[in-house]
């Protein structure tokens, strides 16, 4: 009898330790992909996930993608909730949503969150069926959250015999084969502890459990293809747009009576990139031939949209009717190094084009799907990124052209009038270059209440009247390779109470615009990763009001390490204190044991940001 006793207590107190540990737990994850025929196949799966809080919720959730490629064939399942009756799911409870948003009726997202306190067990069984082509086996990916454990799960393909296949994995065991009829993989993933998310931390590719895997020699859509190297990939990418350039004759006249007094190919495709930017927009719809054939060039110039492959294939056609030679080009925005020893298709998630322009010796990269960005300039999801550039005789992979760090500079010149209240007036002229002005581009656009916060967003006083009183860039004066595009944005802006005002004493903050970093409490789990670099620079001036001087000036400050360099100085000159404060922080990478002397660094930068300086009653 105590023994009986003493098991369900030892079972309450695992869960209660489990509970403080982990965010969920994923008890069981099989997951399989038998490929019966190059162009049909079935992907099963077994899921049991126990959530314990809103964090882990995530990893509860079911949704998967289904276009004219692939089905989902069945579904059940059950919730299991404390002291309740267990709940069973049926494919009914999904919810479909398109993802063309109504624009097409090709592909969907059937989606499934639970409800329920926690902590509960979700269990999903399914199976998602494949027919017409099978370019990417199911992508391998068990935890994507934080403070999730991973008990057991498995990963296991099965493809006909002698099928060659791409793959790259990561933290889950050595693969187990077995020939005959069928070639058959698996990978069983050991105890997964989980990983903490952490600011400046490594990428998931060096913490997460994965495969991905896809046939080398494929058919999709009746169409052959090969990934056994970028080569053959690109080659395969540029046939998908034969035919997709027909654009009507008569605009293909039009375009060349539009660029005909062009001096220059430069001149050319801005007005063929200021075309693109007025008459159409982006949808993000993944059609065509599984999301990898774009739309044709006279749908998207009849419809005004398109996705990127859309936008691009339209762009590289306009540009064509010109007589001006362009690249249809694959990226992937989330990270800048291809998969290592993986060349597959579904690695990429973007399109974007490609342009030489040998009368400049340099390259373009256009963004066509926001148009707003300057040309010449190479965005932050696409510079120093690795691409493959399609054309008729295969593909090429090279690396889009980074930035030197020291280009990336927010500079912030502030003149403020104190007065004796504590109340103040800001004029501020603040300069942004290269990836600092993206999320500025529209700005002229924006509307009052959005430009008032965002012109106002991370300062530490209340302001009242938001003004804008200008807006200067030389985004259209791109001339060659050493173009970085610049913004300058001029506000002011007036706040009650800029100063703490004490005793015959005001308490005035040496910066309006603190840039300091918050710091994780605790014991640091992860490498420190710092993978760019930049310059965030503040000249302030605050006048004095009159009757007061100072009594006190923060102490200069001067630091540098291998995490950044940081300068800071307060002087007076003629009744007026001029602040002038630089942080530029460095590419680095470092361990875990570091974080200490990390954390040091950048509580001093804290301490200078927040620092004040003390007026007194002369």
């Amino acid at each position: 009898m105590k023994r009986l006793i003493f098991l369900p207590m030892l079972c309450w107190a695992a869960l209660l330790v489990a509970q403080e540990k982990y965010n969920a737990i994923i008890l069981e994850d099989e997951e399989s992909f038998v490929m019966s025929a190059p162009t049909s196949g079935t992907y099963n799966v077994r899921r049991t996930v126990r959530v314990f809080n809103d964090a882990g919720l995530d990893e509860a959730v079911f949704q998967e993608y289904t276009d004219q490629f692939r089905s989902l064939s069945s579904f059940k399942g059950t919730l299991e909730r404390e002291n309740g009756k267990p709940l069973k799911l049926k494919k009914d409870d999904l919810v479909m949503v398109s993802v063309a948003s109504g624009l097409a009726e090709d592909g969907f997202v059937h989606g499934y969150q639970p409800s329920s306190t926690y902590p509960f067990t979700v269990t999903y069984e399914y199976t998602i069926t494949y027919r017409k082509g099978v370019a990417s086996f199911p992508t391998f990916f068990p935890v994507s959250s934080e403070k999730v454990k991973v008990e057991k799960a498995s990963y296991t393909f099965q493809v006909p015999s002698g099928t060659k296949i791409n793959c790259v994995t990561s933290k889950v065991g050595d693969v187990r084969k077995e020939t005959g009829k069928a070639d058959t993989y698996r990978w069983e993933v050991p105890v997964f502890e989980g990983y903490t998310a952490e600011m400046l931390m490594p990428s998931w590719r060096e913490i997460v459990p994965y495969v991905f895997a896809c046939p080398a020699d494929f058919t999709y859509a009746g169409m052959n293809g090969s990934q056994a190297t970028w080569e053959h990939v690109g080659a395969w990418v540029h046939g998908l747009r034969e035919g997709t350039d027909d654009l009507p004759e008569s605009f293909r006249a039009e375009l060349k009576e539009m660029t005909a007094k062009a001096g220059s190919d430069l001149e050319k495709i801005r007005i063929l990139y200021d075309y693109l930017r007025e008459h159409t927009r982006y949808v993000s719809i993944q059609l065509g031939i599984g999301g990898y054939k774009p739309f044709p060039a006279s749908q998207v110039h009849k419809t005004g949209f398109g996705d990127c492959k859309g936008l691009s294939n339209y762009m590289q056609s306009m540009l064509d009717a010109v007589g001006i030679p362009s690249y249809y080009t694959l990226v992937n925005t989330n990270r800048a190094d291809f998969l290592p020893g993986y060349s597959g298709v579904g690695q990429m998630n973007h399109v974007m084009l490609c342009v030489p322009l040998p009368e400049k010796k340099d390259t373009l990269w256009l963004e066509c799907t926001n148009p707003a960005v300057p040309l010449g300039y190479r965005h932050e999801d696409v510079a120093g990124h690795e691409v493959v550039v399609t054309q008729a005789g295969g593909g090429i992979p090279v690396r889009v052209p980074a930035y030197a760090d020291t280009l990336s500079r927010d500079v912030c010149e502030l003149d403020l009038e104190l007065a004796p209240d504590g109340a103040a007036k800001a004029t501020v002229k603040r300069s942004l270059y290269l990836d600092e002005t993206e999320s500025w581009l529209s700005i002229r656009d924006w509307k009052p209440d959005t430009r008032r916060s965002r012109l106002t967003s991370g300062l530490t006083v209340q302001p009242q009247e938001v003004t804008l009183t200008g807006v200067q860039d030389n985004f259209r004066d791109y001339d060659g390779p050493d173009f970085c595009p610049w913004m300058e944005v001029d506000y002011t802006f007036d706040t009650r109470q800029y100063a703490t005002t004490g005793k015959d004493r005001l308490f005035v903050p040496v910066n309006p615009h603190p840039k300091g970093a918050s710091l994780q409490r605790g014991k640091r789990q992860n490498d420190l990763v710092c993978k760019q670099g930049g310059i965030e620079r503040d000249r302030i001036w605050i006048h004095l009001p009159a009757g007061y001087k100072p009594e006190s000036l923060p102490n200069p400050v001067s630091l540098d390490t291998e995490w950044g360099t940081f300068t800071s100085s307060c002087e007076l000159k003629d009744g007026t204190v001029v602040v002038f404060q630089e942080f530029i922080t460095k590419r680095f990478r470092e361990p875990a044991e570091r974080f200490d002397d990390f954390r040091t660094f950048v509580r001093a930068v804290n301490k200078a940001y927040q620092a004040n300086l003390v007026l007194v009653k002369e």
